[in-house]
């Protein structure tokens, strides 16, 4: 069996931990292979296992499941490993909320009984795709499980963003920027602006504006077979547009597409996973926490 495993910007102390984790697959008789990144993380801090193989997309179609170790942040860096592969990805979290990254790494143990005996369960995200009338802007990576973001950048002045849908006005936003989410994303950036939270089996995309000029605008749910597209006027200004973690710099005029991907990443889970439990549990619903 072969494991690909992927991580980035680990200190010391959580080498160590990675360090044990890699002993634990070798000693099941995995195959372990690593990111580029990871290899080079591994180099740069003198680790015991530089002499670890890197993986390839070749390689990758030859895994059973990618780890991502880390947060959030390096799952969503993960997808664009792994592109329209159908590889599950296991998130293990040593980040900090961790709605995506759901395995403990105390339970390392466990989890790799549940795969060699084919226990874990597989949830199927959808993904935005990208596109612009600047040629290749989003290129090579168009696409993001969590979200498509528009923010002001070289300028304090509110952007003017015209939003249709399905070749329909739906809003000319002032605001400092946009938001189309995923279901998989409502608990992010979207979340943060005001927006709200949806079931990952919702086939949905969630519009929410940053800091709107006017007060009664408020986040929109449309379905995920909708298009949508934005035209973003910045007086002139560059602006920011994100896909997940990546950053684009935008001229004003720009024009973006959003539709939902072709493809779906597969996430790994254990059977007992609960989207709602994963709620209360990040975000204390249900607890007293004045005592």
């Amino acid at each position: 069996m072969n494991i690909a495993l992927h991580g980035k910007n680990l200190n010391k102390k959580k080498l160590l931990v990675l360090e044990e984790i890699i002993k634990n697959i070798r000693s099941n008789e995995i195959n372990i292979y690593t990111s580029k990144e990871l290899k080079q993380n591994l180099t740069n801090k003198k680790s015991n296992l530089k002499k670890i193989k890197t993986y390839n997309f070749k390689i990758l179609r030859e895994c059973k499941y990618i780890f991502s170790f880390g947060g959030d942040g390096t799952l969503l860096d993960t997808v664009t490993h792994i592109y329209n592969l159908s590889i599950p990805i296991l998130g293990i979290n040593i980040g900090k909320l961790g709605f995506l990254s759901t395995f403990d790494i105390k339970q390392i143990d466990k989890t790799i009984k549940m795969i060699k005996k084919n226990q874990l369960n597989i949830d199927k995200r959808s993904l935005i795709t990208a596109n612009s009338n600047k040629k290749n802007i989003f290129a090579p990576y168009n696409f993001a499980l969590n979200e498509l973001t528009v923010v002001k950048k070289d300028s304090s002045s509110m952007l003017t963003i015209k939003c249709f849908v399905n070749n329909e006005l739906l809003n000319t936003y002032w605001a400092d920027g946009l938001i189309i989410a995923s279901p998989t994303g409502s608990t992010g950036y979207s979340l943060s602006c005001g927006g709200p939270i949806v079931s990952p089996d919702n086939e949905s995309f969630i519009i929410t504006p940053i800091s709107p000029h006017n007060l009664s605008v408020r986040s929109l749910i449309v379905s995920n077979k909708s298009k949508i597209k934005l035209e973003i006027e910045s007086n002139g200004y560059n602006f920011l547009t994100s896909l997940d973690s990546r950053s684009y710099t935008c001229k004003s005029g720009t024009e973006i597409t959003i539709m939902n991907s072709e493809f779906k990443v597969s996430l790994a889970k254990v059977r007992d996973y609960s989207f709602f439990n994963t709620l209360r549990g990040k975000l204390n619903w249900g607890y007293d926490l004045r005592n």
